[in-house]
């Protein structure tokens, strides 16, 4: 049986790492990795047993990308974590259309090739009061558009250019969050900063508000990627959900109780987030049921099983025992 041949993109990203690690288990992929950090692929690739793996190709740079064919290109490319007033927002745009544009302009001359675009829930907006769904409006203020707009901006204007081109295979998996034992640890989000405490035997500062977050299993987001390549014919957007979302509550009682973690709750803490706060950060519509997927993790699910490779040893409790 002749193996798929993919291209991924960003792979030295969380998400890409995911699936590197899984598409290679399964021995009926061929990957070719491109990244503007080879050393990192190569590092990760060491540490799952997998540097000389013969189903995969480091490339450094994307120069030779257009010279080979592909069944599937995988786009992971992001802009890193922007946690700060002054980075550079216009990245949101200039970093997405390179990219983008480079893989629409090979689909344009292999249109049998499929290419799986990595959006995000930010795709809604700025209003996460409640959780997305079909006819959710994205509200924006022309006339007054100020930074957090620029990434669901910049991720709206992707979704309507691949859905423009209509003859074209493309998806597009809108993710609300992600969890992995490969997260990068230094990345400013709720989850890393909670296991950063338990490394470090801190006490985690938090504010009062419950948030909601639908954190996607490795598995499943291999699961609906497949689901994708399989599918045929296809030019749509999918929410990437997981079994259920999960509250900061039943979060902070996991940890504390398996793995001892101390957190003191203030009443308001500053947040800065570039894209907007996100209260309930998750969606309702389920339209990826349409191609089969059928998520089998829940948010807590991957946040029990994928933390475990990070906290390997600092268990409160013998986890065998429960």
């Amino acid at each position: 049986m002749k193996k798929s041949k993919i291209a991924i993109f960003g792979s030295a990203s969380h998400i890409a790492k995911g699936l590197i690690n899984n598409f290679l288990k399964s021995k009926k992929f061929n990957l070719h990795l491109y990244t503007r950090s080879p050393e990192k692929v190569s590092r990760f690739l060491d540490a799952i047993g997998k540097r000389f793996h013969k189903d995969s190709v480091i490339h450094k740079g994307y120069r030779d990308f257009l010279k080979c064919s592909y069944d599937v290109i995988i786009n992971c490319v992001g802009v890193g974590t922007m946690n700060k007033p002054g980075d550079a927002y216009s990245d949101y745009f200039t970093v997405t259309e390179k990219y983008d544009n480079l893989i629409i302009k090979y689909l344009l001359k292999n249109i049998d090739t499929l290419y799986i675009s990595f959006s995000s829930g930010a795709v809604y907006g700025s209003n996460f009061s409640a959780p997305m769904e079909e006819n959710t409006v994205n509200s924006i203020r022309i006339n007054h558009i100020i930074p957090k707009d620029y990434y669901a901006i910049a991720r709206l204007n992707a979704e309507a250019k691949h859905r423009a081109f209509n003859k074209l295979r493309i998806v597009d998996l809108r993710i609300f969050s992600y969890f992995s034992r490969f997260i990068d640890l230094t990345d400013r989000y709720f989850i890393t900063e909670l296991i950063n405490c338990i490394l470090n035997k801190k006490v985690l500062t938090t504010d009062s508000a419950n948030i909601i977050r639908d954190y996607v299993h490795p598995e499943d987001l291999y699961s609906i990627v497949k689901k994708c390549i399989y599918i045929g014919k296809i030019n749509m957007a999918f929410d990437v959900i997981s079994a259920k979302p999960v509250e900061k509550r039943e979060i902070l009682d996991y940890f504390s109780s398996v793995y001892g973690l101390k957190y003191k709750i203030v009443r308001s803490l500053i947040h800065f987030s570039p894209t907007g706060t996100k209260y309930i950060y998750c969606s309702n519509y389920n339209n990826a049921s349409c191609i089969g997927y059928k998520p089998l993790f829940s948010s807590i699910d991957t946040i029990k099983e994928e933390s475990k490779y990070i906290l390997s040893g600092y268990s409160k409790i013998d986890e065998t025992r429960k």
